[in-house]
């Protein structure tokens, strides 16, 4: 089992390359995140409760899976970055989707 690592914006953005594809419908799990997941302290930031799987995001060299798990608040996600090649987690990031890119929290 990977310790839980929690990736600085720079750490996470290097694990980024564009155009990012939503591979939601066709990824496979290659480690279990879930496992991961579960070793994560909450709270998370501002977030009290980890929920579901909402998409999968796969990175223009297809080296990273980021998996974009929801939680109690609006667009912000718990991001687990899966090394494809060495099937292992690399690590999470906090994605606040609307202090990123202006996303309203509705």
């Amino acid at each position: 089992m990977t310790a839980t690592r929690l990736l600085s914006s720079d750490e996470f953005s290097a694990c980024f390359s564009a155009p990012m594809r939503n591979v939601t419908a066709t990824a496979e799990a290659v480690v279990d995140v879930w496992s991961y997941v579960e070793t994560i302290a909450l709270p998370l930031g501002r977030a009290t409760e980890i929920l579901d799987v909402t998409s999968v995001y796969r990175d223009a060299a297809g080296r990273f899976d980021q998996v974009l798990i929801g939680t109690d608040i609006s667009n912000l996600f718990l991001a687990v970055v899966v090394n494809r090649a060495d099937r292992n987690i690399r690590g999470h990031h906090l994605l606040d989707l609307a202090e990123k890119y202006g996303v309203s929290r509705n």
